[in-house]
């Protein structure tokens, strides 16, 4: 016995689930990015301690810097 296959118009076959199973795995995934992507941020750039984090910059002064000193050993006669 064959059996006939079950012929549908092209507007019937475009039909979405009810159940909508599709719109529920966008919805978590995105809700999984931005919760990793703020986690993400608060490691690196909010959090000062991270050892992953942003080195924080030295303060800016409005003095000049001062002449480094000699780096070469200092002989004795």
């Amino acid at each position: 016995m064959t059996e006939r296959a079950q012929v549908v118009s092209t507007t019937e076959a475009r039909q979405a689930s009810p159940r909508r199973l599709n719109f529920r795995v966008l919805v978590v995934s995105m809700v999984v990015a931005i919760a990793a992507a703020a986690m993400l941020y608060y490691a690196v750039y909010a959090h000062p301690g991270s050892p992953i984090g942003v080195p924080e910059q030295p303060a800016a002064t409005s003095e000049p810097a001062a002449p480094a000193a000699p780096t070469t050993p200092e002989t004795t006669p």
